[in-house]
Parts: structure tokens; sequence; C-alpha cells
């Protein structure tokens, strides 16, 4: 049976991501993992790539879970990455349709149905992280010369 047949018949489709398969849920709005169900990457918690077709997302390889970058992370992850997937059309075009009422075949001229993809991974060297802990690093330096702003920043 091809895949388009499969997934008309309820199967969703799945995504690579670092060696883990995840099942792709748009009317959950997730990525499960498949191994372990509970493990999900939320796609309200990714971030949209400049060229509007794809998702961007740190990613911890160990817990299988979104890394977020946050002003209070001064020292690099050691088993993370950078991930990049496709959105919603390209990780499940009939997915898509069914979440807006439409027929399943509607997104597919433009977004065929394909097997499973594997998503691009980057090294955290290379996606920009190590320069934001830095930057961090050094606010963190001046807070600690200036007791002031440390008794600032902690209040609520």
């Amino acid at each position: 049976m091809d895949l388009l047949k499969q997934r008309k018949m309820g199967i969703l489709p799945e995504i690579d991501i670092a060696g883990h398969a995840y099942t792709v849920d748009l009317r959950l709005n997730e990525l499960r993992n498949v191994e372990l169900p509970n493990k999900k990457l939320s796609l309200d918690e990714m971030v949209t790539a400049p060229n509007g077709r794809h998702y961007l997302f740190f990613y911890d390889i160990e817990s299988r879970s979104i890394l977020h970058a946050s002003s209070d992370m001064v020292t690099l992850p050691t088993n993370a990455v950078l991930v990049e997937i496709p959105d919603e059309l390209g990780l499940d075009p009939v997915g898509m349709a069914r979440k807006y009422g439409l027929s399943d075949e509607y997104f597919l001229k433009m977004h065929p149905y394909e097997k499973a993809g594997k998503a691009t991974l980057t090294s955290l060297d290379k996606s920009g992280l190590p320069e934001f802990v830095v930057a961090n690093q050094k606010l963190l330096q001046q807070d600690l010369q200036d007791p002031q702003k440390i008794t600032f920043r902690k209040s609520p």
C-alpha cells in the first residue's frame, strides 16, 4: 500500500530527529516520540525559519526535548543540536487539509506526500548559541560587579 493511501487511512507520518523517530500529529500540534510517547515536541515552542517554510529549535538529544535558550544560560549544552524541520505543509499536507476542513488532496499539488523525512541537524558551534552564551556570561560578570543589579534582577 502506498504512503498516501496509508495516510488517508489514518496512519500518521514520522520524522527522524537525531536518530529518534517522531510521529507527526498536527491535530495536537506536536511531534510525539515513537519509543517514548510521553516525550513530545510542541510545534508552538519552535521558531519559524527566515524562509517561513521550516521550523528551527535546539534539541537535547539525551532528554529528547526542546532546549530553550534563555538569559540565564551561561554554559553551552553538551548533547544538543540545532534542528530544522519542514513546516506543517511539508510534514503532513493531508493533516493540514483535514485541520482546515479541506479535502485530503487539497495541498498535494504543491506539497506532495513523501516518505518520512529526516531533520537537518547543525552542530551548536555553527548555530549562534556559543555567542549567545558568551554574551550571557559577560552580563553575569557585570551583575556580579554591581550588587544592586543582582538584587534588582532577582526581585519579583
